[in-house]
This record gives structure tokens, sequence and C-alpha cells, in this order.
């Protein structure tokens, strides 16, 4: 018994997930290779830099933020200070000029957190998928993952994306996880400290990442409260509680200093609704975006749409929960597009996975459907594969160096 209890944690899925996780870190490897540090990320550095040096005379009780704060209305310093860290002895030398090119020759140490991250994020969502769907979803999502181009750019790269998508999910998703142990008759606090303290690190990443990320919320509260009908209470307080302990992350984000964080938290764009944009160039930046940098994504969203549409069998909650969720992260992209833009569109990618990885694990156990689904679905992460490191040299151009 033990032997199989082994063989379930790891056997030859997982193996397949850790190999596809490998191809994942060989091209962040070679993006990384190719591509210098842009302006963009030289910005977080300098601000990663001003900030600890400012931390170092600033006083805890002060009521702005030190000087070179790492943060403005859009982000906490989170970004600039998980970019900073890999090179502290270098960014606290008081002799060190304040030049991002001498990052250059240290840009696979700065740029190795947001790997790490990207794998986590992967490793999630296999995880989820998995657990959800069986091994077929969990194959499905995670050969999606690993060879969507735009998913290995912004994971080699230094900005917030890949940390606010690693956070968006967890909180989801943790949340979701939470809800469902609530169905035992227990203590809702002292039972699920360990996934309270998870659901909060996840809250506080997310928040940290893009303050407009707070949306996901209270859809993050309607899924709890969907989930557990006859705990409704409880669910409601351990989301607080994990939203509490995600405000504790943001403290020590600020340098542990309640007045930076107020100042921070009372400066940020939460919400921004200049003028929705639903006109067909709105649409046209939609369908672009998904194409570019998610083509295989883009085709087998559409079709798991249709099938989810269409077929009631795959309307479950399982397979609404993410779909819920990326709709409102692709409406938020629309709404508010001065205080998000085209990022919404992809903290939405890692959702429309977990939703097409159910979908077509449902397909795939269907008689009439089975081989169709098979095909599309696999077809395209192996046509995507064949294309990724393509697309990467493509996505390269984007990112222009110094």
């Amino acid at each position: 018994m033990a032997e199989e209890s082994r063989e379930r944690r790891f056997g030859a899925p997982q193996v397949l997930a850790l190999s596809l996780l490998l191809l994942l870190l060989v091209q962040s490897a070679v993006f990384i290779a190719c591509v210098p540090l842009s302006d963009r990320e030289g910005s977080y550095l300098l601000r990663g830099v001003e900030l600890l040096r400012g931390l170092r005379y600033a006083s805890a009780d002060a009521a702005a933020p030190p000087a070179g704060y790492g943060g403005d209305t859009l982000h906490s310093p989170l970004t600039a200070e998980v970019a900073v860290a890999p090179v502290l002895p270098l960014a606290m030398r008081p002799d060190a000029a304040l030049d991002p090119r001498i990052f250059e020759r240290y840009r696979w140490l700065v740029r190795a957190p947001f790997v790490m991250v990207g794998l986590l994020l992967g490793a999630s969502l296999w995880y989820v998928a998995r657990r959800l769907y069986g091994n077929a979803g969990g194959y499905v999502a995670i050969g999606l993952y690993c060879f969507t181009p735009g998913l290995v750019a912004r994971s080699s790269l230094v900005g917030p994306e890949i940390l606010g998508a690693w956070g968006a999910f967890g909180s989801i998703f943790a949340a979701i996880a939470v809800a469902h142990t609530l169905y035992a008759p227990r203590n809702a606090l002292l039972w699920n400290w360990k996934r309270i303290l998870l659901l909060g690190t996840g809250i506080g990443v997310m928040v940290g990442a893009q303050f407009s990320l707070a949306l996901l919320l209270p859809l993050s509260l309607v899924l709890v409260l969907w989930a557990v009908p006859e705990r409704r209470a409880a669910a409601t307080l351990v989301l607080v509680s994990a939203a509490v302990v995600g405000l504790f992350f943001l403290w020590l984000v600020h340098g542990s200093s309640f007045a930076w964080l107020a100042h921070s938290l009372a400066g940020a764009r939460w919400i921004s609704l200049p003028r929705p944009d639903f006109s067909l160039a709105a649409l046209a930046l939609l369908g672009s975006f998904y194409l570019r940098e998610a083509s295989a994504l883009a085709l087998l969203i559409v079709l798991a749409l249709v099938a989810y549409l269409s077929w009631r069998r795959a309307r479950f909650f399982g397979n609404t929960a993410p779909l819920l969720a990326a709709l409102e992260l692709v409406l938020v992209a629309i709404l508010m597009p001065r205080a998000a833009g085209a990022v919404f569109f992809f903290y939405s990618v890692p959702f429309f996975i977990v939703f097409v990885a159910g979908v077509f694990a449902d397909l795939f156990e269907n008689r009439r459907t089975h081989t169709l689904a098979v095909a599309f679905a696999y077809g395209a992460i192996l046509a995507q594969a064949g294309f990724s490191f393509v697309g990467l040299l493509q996505l390269a151009r984007v990112y222009r160096p110094f």
C-alpha cells in the first residue's frame, strides 16, 4: 500500500510534467541569453537600489516613503525588491554608480527569481488541473503552459506580470481549495491555518504586483460561497483572515512601515474607468494578443467555449470557476485600458488554460468526441511546441535593449 501511495504521488505523470517544465526552463535560458536587459528592467533595478538605500536612512515612522520609493500608482515596490534581491551586495555598495548598465552582466541573476515564479506557476497549474480533471486535463494544461511564448517571455524578464499571474491564480484556486475543506465539521481557522497563510500570501503577491488585481477578491468570495453554501459564514471568515495575511505581506514589502503602506494604498489606482472601449479596435487588440502570444490556446479557447455552451456536462463548477476568472480579467482589460491594458489579457491566460484543460478532459471521455478532441488538443500543443522557439525570437524583438 505504501508503494502504491508513493506511485500515486510521484509516477509517470509527474515525470512528464517535470520534463515539460525542464523544457520551459530551457526556453527561458535561450530567451535570457538572446535578450539584454531592457530599459524597463533597468528602471525596476534602479528603483530597488534607491529604495534599499533610502530604507537605510529612513525612519519607520515617516509619513512618506523613503527616497527612491520602488512603487507607483499601479504597483507596489514588490517587483523592484524581487529584482534587486539577487544582486543585493552590489546594490548596497555606497560607491556603486546608479547606472542600470552595470547590471547587464548579472542579467541571469536578476531574472532568476522571475524564472522561478514562472516554473512555480506552471507546477501550480499542473497540480490544479490534474486534481480537477485527472491526468488528461493535467497533460493539456502543462503542455499549453510550457509552449506559450508569451508566458515564457514574461517569466524570463524582470516585471510584475509573472508575479501577478502567479498570485492571481493562487488566490482563486487556494480560496476554492480552502472552501472545500469546510465541508468537514471542524474549526474553520484552526484547521485551515496553513491554507490561510498560503491564500494570504497569494493575495499579497497578487495585489503587490498590480493593485487592480484586487478586483479578483470579490470573485474569490463568490466562488467560495458557491462552493460551500452550507458554511458561508465560515468561508467568509477564512477569506477575510487570508486578506489580513495578505495585508501583512504588503506591510513587509513596504519596509514594515504602516505609514508607507498607507501612503501607497491611498495613492494606488484601483479602478480607472475613463471610457470603456468595446469597439472593433478593442476586439482586434484582444484577438491579436492571443494569436501572437498564445496562438494554440486561442484556437482551443474557441473550441472549448463552443463545447461549454452547447454541452451541459461541461458546465460544472470546476470548468466555470476558471472561465469566470478569465472573463473578468478580459473585461477589466477592456474597461480599464489606462490602468491595465493588455497585461490583464496576460493575467487571464493561466485561467483560460485550466478552462480548456477541463473541457477537453470531458471531451476525451466521450466516445463520440474522443478522437477529434485528442487530435485538436495535442495537435495544437505539438504545433505550438514546434513554433515556440521561433515565437520567442520574434517576441525578443519587442523588448528594446539599452
